[in-house]
């Protein structure tokens, strides 16, 4: 599996997986790179916002699901949850096996809330040497 991560620029659409994640900021950018995957796309969007009020609608390839993460129905502080629902699909869509694993995972972060440098050391260690970073 050849893992990309990325802060910035466009999401390459002939990745095999793809996990969005940030905050209620960068929401304009989410729908961008939304906008350019193919149909066939498939993956997670995590978008944590500070209520539930603060959620928009998303069109998405069919197999993207959207995740708003609402900190007032959450605990936490700006920026756990989504640290922790990045933490949580990571450990269950990925294995750490090249050939169980299988195609290309892209991992965009943006937005102040998955700027976390732990977040993106727990990322590296999870996914292994095969990361290769687009930008940063």
């Amino acid at each position: 599996m050849r893992v990309l991560m990325t802060e910035a620029g466009a999401v390459p659409t002939t990745a095999g997986r793809i996990l969005l994640a940030g905050d209620s900021t960068i929401v304009p950018a989410i729908r961008e790179l939304i906008e350019t995957l193919p149909d066939t796309a498939r993956g997670q969007v995590f978008i944590e916002v500070a209520t539930a009020l603060d959620i928009t609608p998303l069109e998405t390839p069919e197999r993207m699901t959207v995740s708003w993460l609402a900190r007032d129905v959450r605990a936490g502080a700006p920026g756990q949850i989504l640290d922790q629902a990045v933490r949580a699909w990571v450990s269950e869509m990925t294995t750490g096996d090249v050939v169980v694993d299988g195609a290309e995972l892209c991992v965009w972060l943006g937005g102040e809330a998955a700027r976390s440098d732990d977040l993106r050391s727990n990322l590296e260690d999870r996914l292994g040497s095969s990361r290769e970073t687009l930008a940063r």
